[in-house]
């Protein structure tokens, strides 16, 4: 009898604990759905380009904040993470955009007190994004903004260029040798798809995950930016409205 009594009161204990918890689960869920509904409505319309090495990105982006007035997020990320989280820019660059051996992410802490890991780069990254995005309507220029951002408060483009033109803007830009900036663009362009594909699950040649793919293999930049641009304000008429 006492041990009928105690497997019952053990089961009611039981079931009283999975509503608390599931009480928990849905309480948490909605307080999350709460806090990305606020997120969405406090983020401002932004542009995210995703680019070929040395198709030109920065100019792009540079030429559509001139026209748009709007901000540009490209390598400057690195000075402000540094700066606004006290990190050693110089191990912010080394895994900006790129990935990470398990072994490093690991132990790399252990071993020394100036390795950022690529779990903190991605933390400290998103928290800039959002801050940014908040502030001002701004173009980014690659870092996984779009599958960061709310995908509806953002148009996404991708800016592809044919090799030969690659290969003269790295050379220039680089000072490389034919042969280095070919081994540069090879190295560059996988880590960017890995670092895609590790940290948001997503393949970032695929068109699909664009609003607009710009080819610049018979247009030129400034032509790419009046379509980028027309492209923008039928995406946010209100932001142009006067």
């Amino acid at each position: 009898m006492v041990g009928q009594l105690s497997k019952s009161v053990t089961l009611s204990a039981e079931r009283t604990m999975r509503k608390w918890a599931l009480g928990l689960e849905v309480k948490q869920r909605m307080e999350d759905e709460r806090a990305m509904s606020r997120l969405e409505q406090s983020i401002r319309p932004f542009v995210a380009i995703s680019r070929d090495t040395g198709a030109g990105a920065s100019e792009l982006a540079h030429g559509l904040a001139s026209r748009l007035r709007w901000e540009v997020l490209d390598k400057e990320v690195l000075d402000y993470m540094a700066s606004h989280f006290h990190l050693d820019k110089a191990m912010v660059k080394v895994v900006d955009e790129t990935t990470r051996s398990w072994l490093l992410e690991m132990f790399g802490k252990w071993l020394s007190r100036r390795v950022v890991t690529q779990t903190e780069y991605i933390n400290r990254l998103g928290k800039v994004l959002v801050m940014a995005a908040r502030n001002a309507s701004t173009i980014f220029v690659g870092r996984g903004a779009q599958f960061i951002l709310p995908r509806e408060k953002g148009l996404a483009v991708q800016l592809l260029a044919p090799l030969t033109y690659r290969l003269e803007y790295v050379m220039n830009e680089e000072h490389m040798s034919a042969d280095d900036a070919r081994r540069y663009l090879k190295r560059k362009d996988r880590e960017r798809r890995d670092f895609v594909r590790e940290h948001f699950g997503y393949d970032v040649t695929d068109p699909h995950l664009y609003d607009l793919v710009v080819n610049l293999e018979y247009m030129n930049i400034e032509s790419a930016i009046d379509l980028v641009v027309h492209a923008v304000k039928q995406r946010f008429p209100e932001v142009f409205e006067t």
